[in-house]
């Protein structure tokens, strides 16, 4: 049930920012300090987009490995008491 909500809530934000995109589709002028490009609006959002996700991804990695390395840790802790009494 909760895919499916998930899913749901995905396809809207997906639509809503289709349509967004659409709409605002005339050029801007980016400025990156030492030069400056034009682009379509929709295509600098959609990057920008796609650099957050991938940021926000990065992070996750992180922090799930760090997890994971912690875990291990304390598995280790908790085990070997037990190995020494099981002897």
């Amino acid at each position: 049930m909760m895919k499916i909500i998930i899913t749901l809530v995905f396809s809207i934000v997906f639509v809503v920012a289709l349509i967004f995109s659409l709409l605002n589709f005339h050029l801007v002028q980016i400025n990156l300090g030492f030069t400056s490009i034009s682009l379509p609006l929709a295509v600098a959002l959609t990057f920008e987009l796609f650099i957050g996700i991938a940021i926000g991804l990065l992070f996750s990695f992180l922090k799930i490995t760090k997890m994971k390395s912690d875990y291990v840790q304390l598995d280790k802790r908790l085990n070997r008491p037990l190995k020494k009494q099981a002897k």
